[in-house]
């Protein structure tokens, strides 16, 4: 039966509004700054409406359509299959490899094989929401050089999409301190960027409050104030680097900031050089380029989780740019 005019236009409308959330939903999510912002500016910067879908617990479905999707990907990098690998990727995906170097969707859409890896292992996932963490570690090719890897999936109304794929080679022991390492000083010693300014301005009310958040906790890092860091710091966040072949979890990064407050020296955070953020009801995704006081480059994701009202970070990785 043929339905109604009348029907059949308000189905349409559905469809092109439906097409018209999809389109616009990455830059709505997005708020990338290059604004200086201060911790003062924190209170006075305006609430901007962003598109946001309240997210309870993950489903066992839910869970299996990101499972399929993932593996999905990696058969489409495995046989270069560049159509079906394009469609997994979020419009905004970037690739940071094992030495740094970041690509974006339009760089890799014809040279998918690019992200070829041996078998992963290890494999774990951590759902939050609209954001999924799936982390592990496998072999990179050619040499298959042993990584640690994390994506980061986003659940679009088109489906489960891939944001962010980054991957964290540690270097070899022999050579280890000299290229990564935690930078000392003693006091008196000052931290602007990140503790108090960053070149970022938060778009919205939930994008304000995670970037307080983080500068809350890099300065409880330069302060030596575990007490402080814990406040921010989830109780299953776990930390990437390239100094460790092994993620460090919350009691191991409290036992460093621990040591240098016995210590009477300071351990200064990476000034963040760049932002971008993503947030997706109650998790938020962040990009950083980062410099520390040694000049060391580092490419950074972060992921934001609230929880009890609070926003806390749930996982860190960093990679050394070569």
């Amino acid at each position: 039966m043929r339905l109604p005019y009348r029907s059949k236009s308000v189905w349409r409308q559905g469809i092109w509004i439906e097409a018209l959330l999809a389109a616009i939903a990455p830059f709505a999510v997005c708020a990338q700054g290059n604004l200086l912002l201060s911790a003062k500016d924190l209170g006075a910067v305006p609430r901007v409406s962003e598109i946001q879908i309240d997210s309870g617990p993950a489903s066992a479905a839910i869970q299996q359509e990101l499972r399929a999707a993932d593996r999905a990907l990696l058969q489409a990098v495995a046989t270069n299959d560049r159509l079906a690998a394009a469609r997994l990727l979020d419009s905004e995906f970037t690739w940071i490899d094992r030495d740094g170097r970041s690509r974006n969707k339009s760089d890799l859409v014809n040279r998918i094989a690019l992200l070829s890896a041996g078998p992963d292992s290890n494999v774990a996932l951590q759902p939050y929401g609209r954001v999924a963490l799936i982390t592990g570690t496998h072999g990179l090719t050619p040499d298959n050089a042993p990584a640690l890897f994390a994506r980061v999936w986003v659940r679009q109304l088109s489906g489960w999409r891939l944001l962010l794929y980054q991957e964290t080679a540690p270097p070899n022991a022999v050579v280890r301190d000299a290229r990564y390492g935690t930078t000392r000083a003693q006091w008196p010693a000052q931290c602007d960027n990140p503790c108090r300014s960053l070149p970022y301005k938060p778009l919205s009310s939930d994008a304000q409050e995670i970037v307080a958040s983080f500068m809350a906790g890099e300065k409880a890092v330069f302060d030596a104030d575990p007490e402080a860091a814990s406040r921010m710091l989830a109780d299953d966040v776990l930390f990437v680097t390239p100094a460790s072949s092994q993620p460090m979890d919350k009691p191991q990064r409290i036992a460093v900031m621990r040591s240098f407050r016995h210590a009477g020296e300071v351990e200064l955070p990476p000034a963040v050089a760049s932002m971008a953020m993503w947030v997706f009801g109650n998790a938020a995704v962040m990009s950083l380029d980062q410099e520390s006081p040694a000049g060391e480059r580092l490419r950074a994701t972060r992921i934001w989780a609230k929880r009890d009202g609070q926003w806390q970070l749930t996982f860190s990785q960093q990679t050394l740019v070569q």
